[in-house]
């Protein structure tokens, strides 16, 4: 949200159209706009409205006016900054009230894009306190109160809270006086921010209740959703998370109208705490991924460090501590980059948490006492005074007037004069006291911390021992799991060994493509292809189960479907599944225990000279598309395998029509979860995907379905083997 410049605006209402001009002229538009720029329908209109009255005047005056109404409204940031310095230059070399008022109006902005979009709070500080002086020498009281307020927000965000205090406090002196209700909407939100970073509760909500007031009364809706973020920040660290979630999906839908990525961003990481605390592990890495998409969208470098933080604990939760470290690395440079005190405590227990985990304590202990540094100088005693001394000052002392005021000061010079000698006896002796009590504490704290250097040479030690012993048991388990991995690879091997190539299938069939993406080294999944005189046999396959498990079930179902064809001579594909599965059961039978492992097939035969197509299929339908239409075979609802109740398969015979394309497939694809919500790709989805690129060469098919599939899946785990065909006659 841009910080606008402190007096109320006059609504300027335009009837005029501006035909549409053929490129960006800088005669007409000012300044130099890339030719590639897009404007948003709503900016053109603005822009080209209230130029052409620019253009039509001579008067400074009312050309420094046009230009501050259109480029205050402006949503793009790009056109938004770059108008701001043409304001700002325009303004140059005239001395007059008038000039000077627009130029520190364009300084005031030129800090806004420093702090939110070059993220440079120096720069910031630098051009909101040449606006303060500014405004300060034409005794503006509405710009000195808008200066005041920025420069407290920077002194916040540097940790110097008792600083940001007095400010807070100065700025709403010169609101109240001055009526200005946008102001203290923001003073109170600000300090609202304090209260709850330091754990007052209560108070942040009462401060963030009145800044809600204001905003509802002056239509300021991104402040409202502000408040609802806050508000819902409050309810979850109280675990009341039904009203938590409320008021971030309040928020939520007022920042996404507006298209506001970063605030989308910190509001998903709000949500990803509410589930966290309701122990919703699906809804949590939902709105995880969603904060991620939009943390990578913003230009706010504050957002990306809170998004990464939170990314880099949910790694560490799942124990991928190679991610969870890459994470917070880039969290805590981002921190450090920006000098944000808090931030930089966060990421930095955060990394040592990961270092204790990794096994580097070295870095662990440094990342921690970092973090507890910082903790402790935004925690103190001073501040916390200094915060509720702001809140009287704000709600007692705000009809105190400026002579009253001068008076008081001038009683009191005249009573420290008076008393002058007792005062330096008193501090003297209050000086002595503190030093003493001072000198007692860091005797105190020699000896704690010689006992705890003691304590910690002993646990030290420990480690060490501890660390000989875990080595050597990774090596053990290195070992181990080299021997499994070898295992596992040759398994993978074989299981290559019985599917047919690539060139096999090309040979007969020349339109096809197969996508296979086993979900571990070895598969479940598995496809088929034989040749027998002029029939031509290929098929998907899914057995039970994945990974080792699932591989040794494909090959006995692969082999049970050679037999069926090679050693029993069947040609129709219904009494071919017959045969398999009785070769599948009787293989199993052999067990002590009962197996009922089997697989769900897809079979298709095309007989090369007749010109027939048959299929039959286990669990696992038919696609095929005919002229644009997606036409659907049912699948026998039964498996390859045991089962209560067998039934002979079912041969279906096709149209041999040219062109048509058939789509054979397991259940992988539709159930993989992805998405912005993390819910599964389902059969509805794949089959849109499929009938949407029918028309394209099976292999471009191939390639765009697998981007789709990656595209969904995002950072999630595959959660089973895939396996599509396509064929085209």
């Amino acid at each position: 949200m841009k910080r606008k410049s402190p007096f109320l605006l006059l609504l300027l209402t335009l009837c005029l159209s501006v035909s549409a001009q053929n490129k960006y002229d800088k005669s007409f538009y000012l300044i130099d706009i890339k030719p590639d720029f897009v404007f948003d329908p709503s900016d053109k209109h603005d822009v080209d409205s209230i130029l052409k009255l620019y253009h039509a005047t001579n008067k400074d005056s009312l050309k420094l006016y046009y230009l501050r109404v259109f480029s205050e409204g402006l949503s793009n940031e790009y056109l938004w900054t770059r108008y701001k310095v043409f304001l700002f230059n325009y303004s140059l070399g005239k001395n007059d009230s008038l000039f000077r008022f627009y130029r520190a109006c364009a300084l005031n902005n030129l800090g806004y894009e420093a702090q939110y979009i070059k993220n440079d709070l120096g720069l910031a500080k630098t051009k909101y306190q040449e606006s303060y002086e500014m405004f300060k020498e034409m005794h503006n009281g509405s710009g000195l109160g808008v200066e005041i307020n920025n420069l407290a927000y920077i002194y916040q965000h540097e940790g110097n809270i008792e600083k940001s205090v007095e400010l807070y406090t100065e700025a709403g002196d010169f609101f109240e006086k001055q009526k200005e209700p946008l102001g203290l909407t923001s003073v109170y939100l600000n300090l609202g921010d304090i209260y709850f970073n330091n754990d007052e509760f209560e108070k942040a909500e009462e401060f963030f209740t009145k800044a809600l007031s204001y905003a509802v009364k002056t239509d300021q809706k991104l402040v409202v959703a502000n408040v609802y973020n806050q508000l819902g920040a409050i309810r979850n660290r109280n675990k009341k998370i039904p009203e938590a979630i409320e008021f971030y999906q309040k928020a939520l839908a007022i920042y996404e109208k507006d298209k506001n990525y970063s605030k989308i961003a910190l509001i998903s990481l709000g949500l990803c705490h509410a589930y966290m605390n309701n122990k919703n592990q699906e809804h949590y890495e939902a709105f995880m991924l969603k904060a991620y998409h939009n943390a990578l969208l913003s230009l706010d470098q504050q957002v990306k460090a809170k998004v990464y933080d939170r990314l880099a604990m949910l790694y560490a939760y799942k124990k991928d501590y190679i991610k969870a470290r890459a994470y917070g690395d880039s969290s805590y440079s981002f921190a450090k980059k920006l000098a944000y005190p808090q931030l930089v405590a966060d990421a930095a227990l955060n990394l040592s948490e990961i270092h204790g985990h990794q096994g580097t304590y070295n870095l662990a202990y440094s990342y921690l006492k970092e973090a507890k540094t910082i903790e402790d100088s935004l925690r103190t005693e001073s501040i916390k005074k200094s915060i509720i001394k702001s809140q009287y000052q704000l709600e007692y002392n705000k009809k105190s007037i400026e002579l009253k005021a001068e008076q008081d000061k001038k009683d009191a010079i005249r009573k420290a004069e008076k008393k002058q000698q007792q005062l330096i006896l008193v501090l003297t002796l209050l000086a002595l006291t503190i030093i003493a009590v001072f000198a007692f504490i860091a005797y105190k704290n020699y000896r704690q911390t010689k006992k705890q250097n003691v304590i910690i040479e002993e646990q030290r030690q420990v480690v060490l021992l501890k660390n000989a012993e875990v080595s050597s048991q990774k090596a053990l388990i290195e070992e181990k799991q080299k021997e499994i991995i070898d295992s596992i690879t040759y398994a993978k091997r074989l299981q290559v060994a019985i599917l047919p190539s690539h060139e096999f299938i090309d040979v007969h069939l020349p339109e096809n493509f197969i996508l296979y993406k086993p979900k571990d080294l070895v598969a479940g999944d598995f496809y088929w292809a034989e040749k027998r005189k002029d029939l031509f046999f290929i098929a998907a396959a899914d057995s039970t189960g994945h990974g080792v498990p699932g591989a040794m079930v494909s090959v006995v179902c692969s082999n049970a479907l050679n037999r069926a064809l090679k050693e029993f001579g069947l040609t129709e594909t219904g009494k071919i599944l017959d045969k398999t599965r009785e070769l599948v059961v009787e293989t199993f039978e052999k067990s002590s225990s009962e197996v009922k492992d089997g697989m769900d097939i897809s079979l298709l035969c095309i007989d090369q000279k007749t010109k027939h197509v048959f299929w039959s299929g286990a669990n696992n339908p038919l696609w095929y598309v005919q002229n644009n239409e997606l036409i659907e075979l049912k699948a026998d609802k039964q498996p390859i395998g045991k089962t209560e109740y067998p039934s002979p398969f079912t041969t279906h015979q096709i149209p041999y029509i040219k062109n048509t394309t058939f789509y054979l497939f397991t259940d992988g694809f539709a159930d993989q979860f992805g998405g912005p919500n993390g819910k599964k790709f389902k059969y509805k989805q794949f089959s849109d995907l499929l009938v949407e690129h029918s028309t394209l060469p099976l292999k471009d098919q191939s390639t765009l379905i697998a981007k789709t599939f990656d595209n969904w899946k995002g950072f999630l785990e595959q959660v089973d083997d895939v396996c599509v065909i396509g064929l085209r006659l």
